[in-house]
């Protein structure tokens, strides 16, 4: 099993019992639930009023690449919707988070492509060629996200991991979604969460 697919089966709110950076600002949240998304992060930063650089991004991607997108602070434009996400889609790109709104609700909800976004908004980006970057070092919802980082996304928000910190945050990870496992196991036949912490302590 690979390192990805191991992440995949980790709650983000998992690995909150531990790590107190990577997690996204808590406004951006999934277009749709329930959600799952895993892969390595593609940074874009676009400027205010302006998508043209996805168009390059979504043609550069790999399979399995997330779009993290990083807005400048314009969080009143739409600049992703129901086209760029087919397109995005067709390429085999696992998601995309971004820290603005998202248009064509109904379209991306359609394609079932994971995306997390700050809201919904009809007033929508245009094709400016104004520049902007691809696969540099962007901040995106607080955290920096560099190329190849691991983002894993639920219901309950985004992770960013560093490929430096991966392997050892799937294996507490994987630990700590044993005992989480356990616990539930115990409560459900009727025990106590006392009772619990004294077969713990044994």
């Amino acid at each position: 099993m690979t390192l990805l697919e191991r992440l995949s089966r980790i709650a983000p709110s998992t690995l909150g019992h531990f790590l107190d950076e990577g997690f996204l600002d808590v406004d951006i949240r999934p277009i749709f639930r329930p959600i799952k998304l895993v892969g390595r992060a593609l940074p874009i930063s676009a400027p205010p009023g302006d998508n043209a650089i996805y168009r390059r991004g979504i043609r550069e991607a790999a399979p399995g690449d997330v779009l993290v997108i990083h807005r400048q602070g314009d969080h009143r434009h739409a600049s992703f919707g129901g086209l760029l996400g087919l397109a995005a889609s067709r390429r085999g790109i696992a998601g995309v988070v971004l820290d603005g709104p998202v248009t064509d609700l109904v379209e991306l909800v359609a394609l079932g492509l994971p995306v997390f976004a700050r809201g919904i908004s009809a007033l929508t980006t245009r094709r400016l060629d104004r520049g902007g970057t691809l696969g540099e070092p962007i901040t995106c919802g607080g955290v920096r996200v560099v190329r190849g980082d691991y983002v894993l996304g639920n219901d309950d928000g985004v992770l960013i991991i560093t490929e430096a910190e991966v392997t050892g945050v799937v294996e507490r990870g994987e630990v700590a979604t044993r005992r989480e496992a356990e616990t539930r196991a115990y409560l459900e036949a009727g025990k106590t969460l006392d009772d619990i912490e004294r077969l713990s302590q044994r």
